[in-house]
């Protein structure tokens, strides 16, 4: 992290949103991040923000600062829907082999004098189907289980650090930095804006 004056580009850009008497009181920049503490605000201009460039809370607004670690919670919401799907179709599957229920199925017999039409070949059929499906079931489990362990994968590979300026009744303003200077520039927010300091969170 590193204090500088604000640069002519960022001036001219707080020129036109800056309110009458509003003054700026410390800009912390970290990487490609500026964040500006007036009198009255705090400004967040983030150029690797994605859609959302710009950001402000109000100062009697801002309730914390911190710097959180991350990723895609859909890759994490997917990946244990998975898990549990798969887990509850192998588990059945193993189940039932190891019950020995298909292997009674398959020595069922029907005597003679209860025989009526085509009984035996009928269980016999049915014995083998369900076998089957059994076999896919496990095997729908275990590709599950497969997309299960991927979907994390991509979630830890999304995970990244953000500065976390949460303010109430909104949703926080999320600077996507990290580090040392990042930690360092939540620090200055809390003291500047007199708000407690928060362990990180990761």
């Amino acid at each position: 992290m590193h204090e500088s004056p604000l640069s002519q580009t960022t001036d001219d850009r707080l020129a036109d949103i800056l309110f009458a008497g509003e003054e700026i009181e410390e800009e912390i920049t970290v990487d490609d991040a500026r964040i500006a503490v007036t009198s009255h605000r705090v400004l967040a201009f983030m150029p690797g923000g994605g859609d959302r460039q710009f950001d402000h809370a109000d100062r009697p607004n801002v309730v914390d600062a911190s710097v959180q670690t991350t990723g895609r919670r859909r890759y994490l919401s997917w990946a244990v829907r998975s898990v549990v799907y798969g887990a509850i179709l192998v588990g059945g599957g193993y189940l039932l082999h190891s019950s020995g229920v298909l292997s009674t199925l398959d020595g069922t017999s029907v005597p003679n004098n209860q025989a009526v039409g085509d009984v035996g070949q009928m269980i016999g059929t049915f014995s083998s189907l369900f076998g089957v499906l059994t076999d896919v079931l496990v095997l729908v489990g275990v590709v599950l289980l497969a997309v299960a362990a991927a979907l994390a994968g991509l979630y830890y590979a999304s995970r990244s650090e953000e500065l976390v300026i949460e303010r109430a009744g909104r949703e926080p303003i999320r600077v996507p930095v990290g580090g040392e200077q990042a930690e360092a520039a939540a620090s200055r927010i809390r003291s500047l804006v007199g708000t407690s300091s928060k362990p990180r969170n990761d």
